[in-house]
């Protein structure tokens, strides 16, 4: 019996996923720092852990610094920790505004002169050039943006959290994108003058020089008659190509039905906090633009830690959200005429790709 093999350093054996050394998060159930007494369900969820197993979900919310909330002071924020965050790279980026403004109307430019290549008109794709790179440059004076500045999706955490049960269904789905492509003329183009070569030779020999070899091939067993007349047909030689990975998105269903005015009200406070904060809102005067919506991280917990033994999210946005105020199919309430049920469900979808690095992070 040969001996067992010896790892080298670093090296486990039976190791197939390397590890990252992340230990996860706390989360501090005596709200020094993040508050959800106004947004827990059940509202005595945070209070009473060991009823409800120990396990809950918390969903931070990150709002824009410019965020009419954030500039009015109607909210307490924190300052958000990036090492605990998974973004976009382009989104985290400290943007100059020279680079902002050089880079729009380099690309108007381009746009504006491709749009006028066809044209018969002298000069035209020139023209057309300083026209979009002038749209692009009144576009960027338009937004006051100053080659100065530097610019940068900055964002404040709330100190109000929403702490919830964790869902009944709670699953991920991963996906990578791979779609089949032919690969014919250039596998045939390898073969030649191999065997498909030489079963073709005296076709070859009778087209012009200056023929294909791929079509030389399809020209002998591609053709529609020849393929009934023969009973052969060109083999596609489909391969199965890497596109990419998607956007990983999750839905999460709740049923609220509270026990007391309390819990009502933190029902209601749950439910416009969502609405509210997956909407955009309007940026300066003119209502010309929009200031993205809030983001969300969301973490699962197990007592006073980060549970770690099921999938981590990277940021999200919440991109719908039903609510229905009749579940059981009828619509019942209470004297002040709060539903005495409510169901929403929410579909988020992630900001950032998980590769495999993000798998080692328990993504």
């Amino acid at each position: 019996m040969e001996p067992d093999s010896i790892a080298e350093p670093g090296i486990g054996p039976t190791t197939a996923v390397p590890e990252s050394g992340y230990s996860g998060k706390s989360f501090d159930t005596t709200g020094s720092k993040y508050d959800v007494s106004n947004h827990s369900y059940p509202s005595d969820l945070m209070g009473n852990l060991t009823e409800y197993g120990n396990n809950y979900v918390i969903f931070y919310i990150n709002v824009n610094d410019a965020a009419k909330m954030v500039e009015n002071n109607q909210a307490g924020t924190v300052d958000i920790d990036a090492s605990e965050r998974d973004k976009s790279t382009l989104s985290s980026q400290n943007i100059s505004g020279l680079s902002v403004a050089s880079t729009a109307i380099a690309i108007g430019a381009a746009t504006g002169a491709a749009a006028n290549s066809n044209s018969t008109e002298k000069n035209a794709t020139i023209k057309g050039a300083l026209k979009g790179g002038a749209v692009a440059g009144a576009s960027i004076a338009n937004l006051n943006l100053q080659t100065g500045a530097t610019f940068q999706r900055s964002q404040k955490r709330l100190k109000t959290a929403i702490a919830l049960n964790v869902p009944n269904q709670l699953s991920i789905r991963y996906s990578a994108d791979w779609n089949s492509t032919d690969t014919f003329a250039f596998q045939a183009a390898l073969a030649v003058p191999n065997a498909i070569g030489r079963a073709t030779e005296d076709k070859l020999r009778s087209l012009p020089e200056t023929a294909s070899i791929a079509s030389a091939i399809a020209g002998v067993i591609g053709g529609a008659a020849l393929q009934a007349v023969t009973g052969l047909a060109p083999n596609p030689m489909k391969e199965q190509i890497f596109n990419g990975v998607d956007f990983r998105s999750f839905t999460m269903e709740y049923m609220f039905a509270p026990r007391n005015e309390a819990e009502a009200q933190n029902v209601l406070g749950i439910i416009k906090a969502f609405k509210y904060h997956m909407l955009p809102e309007y940026k300066g005067g003119g209502n010309f633009l929009f200031l993205y919506p809030s983001e969300f991280d969301i973490t699962y917990f197990n007592g006073g830690r980060e549970n770690l033994n099921i999938h981590r999210h990277t940021s999200c946005v919440l991109t719908e959200m039903n609510v229905n105020y009749t579940p059981q199919g009828m619509f019942n309430t209470f004297r002040n005429g709060m539903p005495t049920q409510i169901g929403i469900n929410m579909t988020f979808k992630e900001l950032a790709i998980v590769t495999k690095e993000s798998v080692t992070r328990g993504m």
